[in-house]
């Protein structure tokens, strides 16, 4: 197929859905007559079509961009309907948040090894020589800070009293999480390097304090604190951050778009990402404020809702659905 050849010939039908779409942006659909309606039909069909074909011959430039954005406008209005704005929610956290993450598992298993590679290295480092605990990841600022030492050194958890101001502290958990993941995912225009910081400082300090409370006989209770909230706190940073990671794939390799083109798609993608965390998000905070540090929960009770967060998220994220739900 004559490339040149085939865009001259079809751009007079592009232009005429570009007016169309216009006019509706203007004016309504209800200015457009019976003729134009139809027309719209038709125009919406065949750069479908032509949309398809730019993509089976790998076209470069603007081509397919424009063609993906006259076909979603076009969309839009051919199958146009009075929005409800509840029904829109509850379809993007039942169906369209769950498809990202499976069709973004790639991403979100290179945050959780950035992740968890030196949570565990600084975790088995730690064990090995304690003083590892007191390197300084930047100036005046080690890697567990002295307040944090000195509650460690009398054998004393730092989250005792926590359940004494149980409304405030889910507020602060829930407002720093919140912060941590959007660190993750808007750190992605760095090219993913703020992204990857982030994931690596997170995984350092959590592995780097486990294993300081394990030297100090605390990991059992450590451990008992974290497990009600860590499912969903740790799984919202790591796609949160994946939704990074894909803007920084997005700037730094457009592949056949203009790098302007490739971020604009790709942070459609990664908001939709990001906001699929903060539900989980606002759960995990609120466990960790009320549960976690509660002596009114056993131990085996934490665990087992740990368990059942896994299995529910789980179960969330990649059970298949069928259909469109009621």
């Amino acid at each position: 197929m004559n490339i040149e050849r085939w865009i001259q010939a079809r751009q007079p039908s592009w232009k005429q859905l570009e007016e169309i779409l216009g006019a509706i942006d203007k004016h309504g659909m209800k200015s457009l007559s019976a003729t134009k309606l139809r027309d719209l039909g038709k125009l919406y069909r065949q750069t479908s079509a032509d949309l398809s074909s730019a993509r089976a011959y790998k076209l470069g430039g603007r081509l397919p961009a424009y063609l993906n954005n006259l076909v979603v406008r076009a969309h839009n209005q051919v199958y146009h309907r009075r929005k409800n704005h509840l029904e829109d929610l509850f379809r993007f956290y039942w169906e369209t948040f769950p498809k990202l993450v499976n069709e973004h598992s790639l991403y979100i298993i290179s945050a959780m090894v950035l992740f968890l590679t030196p949570l565990l290295a600084c975790y088995f480092e730690v064990r090995h020589d304690i003083n590892f605990a007191r390197l300084e990841v930047c100036a005046g600022h080690p890697i567990v800070p002295e307040r944090l030492w000195q509650t460690i050194e009398k054998k004393k958890m730092w989250t005792s009293g926590m359940q004494e101001f149980s409304p405030v502290a889910a507020s602060e958990i829930a407002t720093n999480n919140l912060r941590v993941a959007i660190l993750g995912f808007a750190l992605g225009v760095t090219g993913g390097l703020g992204t990857a910081l982030v994931l690596v400082a997170n995984g350092m300090f959590i592995g780097t304090i486990f294993g300081v409370c394990e030297r100090y006989g605390l990991g059992d209770k450590l451990l008992s604190f974290v497990a009600p909230h860590a499912v969903l706190e740790l799984s919202a940073l790591v796609i949160s951050s994946a939704a990074g990671l894909l803007i920084g794939k997005a700037l730094l390799f457009p592949g056949n778009y203009r790098r302007l083109d490739s971020l604009q798609i790709a942070s459609k993608k990664a908001a939709g990402l990001f906001a699929g965390c903060i539900p989980l998000l606002l759960i995990a905070g609120t466990i960790e404020g009320f549960i976690s540090p509660s002596e009114g929960f056993s131990t085996a009770s934490k665990y087992v809702l740990s368990i059942g967060t896994l299995i529910c998220l789980v179960i969330y994220l990649f059970a298949p659905r069928y259909g469109k739900p009621n």
